[in-house]
């Protein structure tokens, strides 16, 4: 895996680049180079190295990378149970390769471990506007600004790196980059201020019959893809667009209706106003709910406003896992195989109401209706016996409606 790549932190495991050192103490990596080892049995069976035994392992140091590359460096595996890369040996610097020895086989990085500081900075557009959800690519992982333009990431100490505004990560925008110097620890580097180029924008809020604004998640599709996906906590919601498309807006509310509209985008920088947009059919598309039985509640039926509605799937586990969360305490997760509709036995997954936290292994059975495609809705239906310190407690006619995000090579947060 190239480090210099554009799209390097969306296909790293642990994107955000945290480590573990071997003495516990917290890093961030800045990259020479991963190597990906997988092998498998004729049969497709995952294999490992025999009882621990060493083997050679050389990884190429990308071109840029070559002159500033230290002689010795640590290797770091993926710890999938903390998110984090652990320290485990070290590389050899031989020409334009790093060369180690290991016990077993994982992603191998070959990262220098600086100590945490950070960077801030804002993006705006030519007006001074500021521009929120622009992918901005920080040294080797990424930031996302929120609603005010603003950006913070974590980054590595001495080491050098750019900040810039990739156009193939923002459908055309684009910044030249800026050169950060070496930082030391608990620095916090302002970062100048970026101002894009002017793009079409469509604003508009969403309410209920009453007139009430109402919250949820936007999803914004042009060119048969999903363009991003937003949670709009005002109801109102301004979102940068790529000039002459047709564009299509899909709002998922906390309680679960839908607004959907499709409009052509401004062939110019303009405002594209579409002033408040109801759904008023008093249809319940996106349902999050359970009866529970057990632990004091007897066939309690439970919906969620669901102020978290998510579900992606594992590239590195091959599973679709999904949380809906409430605004109180109320949540609950579930995973299944791959990232298509069917029927799951024997799966598991985790639930909260009130005072009451369970754990299912292997014992919920789920149905996915629909797999849609990023930015649309991933739902079905599940039942099983889940486990609490009150005893088991059984679910029945649970439904779940999710949105679906970017695939991601991380586990499902329950199963860490």
């Amino acid at each position: 895996m190239d480090p210099t790549d554009v799209k390097f932190s969306e296909t790293v495991a642990g994107g955000d680049m945290m480590a573990r050192r071997s003495d516990s103490s917290d890093a961030v990596l800045f990259s020479y180079g991963i190597l990906k080892v997988e092998m498998e049995s004729p049969s497709g069976e995952k294999l490992n190295v025999t009882g621990g035994k060493p083997s050679t392992i050389t990884t190429t140091i990308p071109a840029s990378l070559v002159a500033s590359a230290p002689a010795t460096i640590p290797l770091w595996y993926f710890d999938e149970n903390t998110g984090l890369w652990r320290e485990e040996g070290t590389a050899t610097k031989q020409g334009n390769k790093y060369v180690g020895t290991v016990n077993h086989f994982t992603d191998w990085n070959n990262d220098y471990p600086g100590y945490l500081t950070r960077v801030e900075g804002k993006v705006v557009d030519c007006q001074g506007t500021p521009i929120p959800g622009v992918v901005v690519k920080v040294g080797q992982t990424i930031a996302v600004t929120d609603e005010a333009g603003n950006y913070v990431r974590t980054v590595p100490t001495g080491v050098e790196f750019e900040i810039s505004v990739e156009a193939t990560q923002n459908f055309g925008m684009s910044s030249t980059p800026v050169q950060i110097p070496a930082l030391t620890q608990n620095q916090v580097y302002q970062v100048p201020l970026c101002q894009l180029a002017c793009f079409p924008y469509i604003t508009g809020t969403f309410k209920d019959c009453s007139g009430n604004n109402i919250y949820g998640t936007l999803s914004v599709f042009w060119d048969n893809r999903n363009q991003g996906i937003m949670p709009t906590q005002t109801g109102g919601f301004r979102v940068y667009v790529a000039p002459n498309k047709q564009a299509r807006l899909k709002f998922t509310s906390y309680s679960g209706t839908v607004i959907d509209t499709v409009v052509q985008t401004p062939s110019s920088p303009v405002e594209l106003n579409l002033g408040n947009l109801r759904n008023c059919s008093g249809v319940v598309q996106c349902e999050n709910s359970f009866v529970i039985t057990g632990a004091g509640y007897n066939n309690k039926y439970v919906r969620l406003q669901s102020a978290v509605a998510i579900g992606y799937y594992s590239v590195k586990d091959s599973v679709t896992g999904l949380t809906c969360a409430a605004m109180d305490t109320t949540s609950f997760s579930l995973v299944f195989p791959g990232k298509t509709t069917g029927s799951f036995a024997w799966q598991s997954g985790a639930l909260t109401y009130k005072t009451l936290n369970t754990f299912a292994a292997k014992t919920i059975n789920i149905n996915v209706t629909e797999y849609g495609a990023v930015g649309e809705e991933i739902k079905g239906t599940f039942e099983g016996t889940f486990q609490s310190t009150s005893g088991p407690v059984t679910i029945t006619n649970g439904k779940f409606c999710v949105i679906r995000h970017p695939d991601s090579q991380l586990k499902p947060e329950f199963l860490k």
